[in-house]
């Protein structure tokens, strides 16, 4: 299912997925998209570098670089992006534990290594550890990470100095998510819609 192109006006559902193109213009967040984006494709979903799941009541739950795993305000949340693409998903099993998993991890810090296996959660590791079956089994599908400049197949720049911050090796091709990866994942949803 391709994301509707049209601007709709719709009712937030309990569980949506609410996935941005920001309007913050950072080193961090160019390097986000380009780490997820496809070669040769010119779509909507290569400019999305962030994500957030709606509980309800007007909030969402995200991940932030800044102040770790936070309740937004649904108003603010969408303001801080160009655009919001709606996606929800067609398991409500799995929605009203995503929904249960989530507010668990309220307060937990961001996961700056990207690491599966370091405290806390980065926005798409949220939405890929809430997302989960009854069983465990995860209802999206992890993927190898990618750092590298698509152009140039080496390692972005900016994501060498980075790790080189943390001390750390670069996780590239290690299991992880990406917001357009899970989007890319297009019949896990019922509807993907851009949002005014």
């Amino acid at each position: 299912m391709a994301p509707s192109r049209k601007k709709t006006s719709i009712t937030m559902q309990i569980g949506d997925i609410i996935f941005q193109s920001q309007n913050e213009v950072s080193e961090f967040n160019s390097a986000i998209i380009h780490s997820g984006a496809q070669p040769n494709t010119d779509d909507i979903i290569n400019q999305i570098s962030h994500v957030g799941l709606y509980i309800g009541n007007n909030i969402v739950i995200e991940a932030t670089q800044k102040y770790g795993v936070i309740q937004q305000q649904l108003n603010d949340f969408l303001a801080s992006a160009q655009y919001n693409l709606l996606a929800t998903i067609y398991d409500d099993t799995v929605i009203k534990n995503a929904l249960t998993r989530v507010q668990t991890c309220l307060g937990l810090p961001y996961n700056h290594s990207f690491r599966e296996d370091d405290e806390g959660f980065y926005c798409s590791e949220l939405i890929t550890h809430a997302f989960t079956y009854p069983s465990g089994e995860d209802y999206f599908q992890r993927y190898p990470m990618n750092f590298n400049d698509l152009a140039t197949g080496q390692i972005l720049p900016y994501w060498i100095e980075y790790y080189r911050k943390l001390k750390a090796p670069i996780p590239q091709g290690e299991l992880g998510s990406h917001p357009q990866q899970l989007l890319r994942q297009k019949k896990l949803f019922k509807t993907i819609l851009t949002l005014k």
